[in-house]
């Protein structure tokens, strides 16, 4: 079953009919949209029907009949004056940004807005109306209000509270509202207000055009404000890509250390720019072995490429917790025996203070490039990470 929403029926026929200004959607509008499909096929190639299977009142609309009904459309009317759209949100069941935006835009060109008469008819679905609002409407840069007339389909939710429907109409409830509109007494209400939008007119020569170019200026101002909403969404989405691309390199990454001093580049080639150079025994983070023979690492926070020929792969020690909680390291079992010295370096054997074998535990204070700074005998020593499990 074809579906439409009233408010896009309506926002792309609007142009052809001006009562009450531009700005203003028109129940006309909808009645000439849909008569024009009375037999007609519709974009999706469906049949639409000139006749809902719903019986349709033939009551007189009534006039500020309904207290609820009211109360709502104060509520959404003023909210429209003063550009409020969180509070039109509250009280409709959907609201599109491009409406929010062209609403927002609209309000600044309001001034005021008076003599606002409510008529209803009954609507489609159970507790529902079809609502026709009258008002006097004076924009920015006209001298003269103009008289205007909008519509809303009224709905009940499911708590029995009333919000304005924006949502896809079915075809049958097309139908409805077309039986609706082409009553004698909505026909008259739209000819009384096209009569008294014309003596606007004469009162105000420039009407006309201060409501052509306030228009382009919000059709213009939304078209930007939508590009711009798209232009973050897609830097916000590829933000989110490169996180999530860059969680699976870490969840992924290896540890290496540099077998010689070779260059780090900014992308895998030798032609591209050197960031830096390793130093024999530097340990990198890897994020990926790439087939073309580099490897993609981190160098100081960035992404950059060493040659994986100078690479290999290094275990990540093994840390355990002691009795008090705190970190500790165990020597490799098979380790006959290993340095332990004051500093980290075997350029000197003068930094030699004792030695360990294979299942000796130390308490971790610090891991550095190549080195483990642990405790021994209560002070701070040295051990190669090349024999700590």
């Amino acid at each position: 079953m074809a579906r439409n929403k009233v408010s896009d029926i309506l926002e792309k026929h609007y142009r052809y009919f001006i009562i009450g200004g531009i700005f203003i959607i028109l129940v006309v509008v909808l009645v000439v949209f849909l008569i024009s499909r009375i037999g007609k096929k519709d974009d999706e190639g469906t049949e639409i029907t000139s006749t809902s299977t719903v019986e349709v009142p033939k009551d007189k609309y009534e006039v500020n009949a309904y207290p609820n009904v009211n109360s709502l459309m104060e509520t959404y009317y003023t909210a429209m004056m003063n550009g409020d759209t969180d509070t039109i949100a509250s009280v409709s069941d959907v609201l599109s940004d491009a409406e929010r935006f062209r609403m927002e835009e609209k309000a600044k060109y309001y001034q005021s807005a008076d003599d606002f008469v409510v008529y209803t008819k009954k609507g489609y679905r159970d507790n529902s109306y079809f609502v026709l609002v009258t008002f006097d409407i004076l924009y920015t840069g006209a001298t003269t209000p103009a008289p205007s007339l909008d519509s809303t389909y009224v709905c009940t939710n499911d708590s029995g509270a009333l919000y304005v429907n924006k949502s896809d109409l079915s075809e049958e409830e097309q139908a409805y509202l077309l039986e609706l509109t082409v009553q004698s007494d909505v026909e008259e209400l739209i000819d009384q207000v096209n009569v008294d939008y014309n003596k606007a007119l004469e009162e105000d020569p420039n009407l006309a055009q201060v409501l052509a170019d306030i228009d382009a200026q919000v059709t213009q101002a939304v078209k930007e404000r939508l590009s711009e909403q798209q232009r973050l969404e897609a830097e916000a989405a590829a933000e989110q890509e490169a996180a999530a691309q860059a969680a699976a390199q870490a969840q992924n990454a290896t540890q290496v250390r540099a077998v010689k001093v070779v260059n780090i580049r900014s992308s895998p080639s030798t032609e591209a720019s050197i960031l830096g150079k390793t130093t024999s025994g530097e340990v990198f983070t890897r994020y990926e072995a790439m087939e073309n023979g580099w490897s993609k690492v981190d160098y100081n926070g960035q992404e950059a490429y060493i040659s994986s020929e100078f690479l290999e792969e290094v275990q990540a020690p093994a840390e355990t917790a002691s009795a008090d909680g705190k970190e500790t390291v165990t020597i490799k079992s098979g380790t006959s025996k290993i340095n332990i010295r004051s500093s980290a370096s075997t350029s000197d054997d003068s930094n030699k203070i004792g030695s360990a074998k294979g299942g000796d535990s130390f308490e971790l204070v610090e891991r550095m490039d190549g080195w483990c700074k642990i405790i021994y005998n209560g002070q701070e020593a040295y051990v190669s990470s090349d024999y700590v499990e």
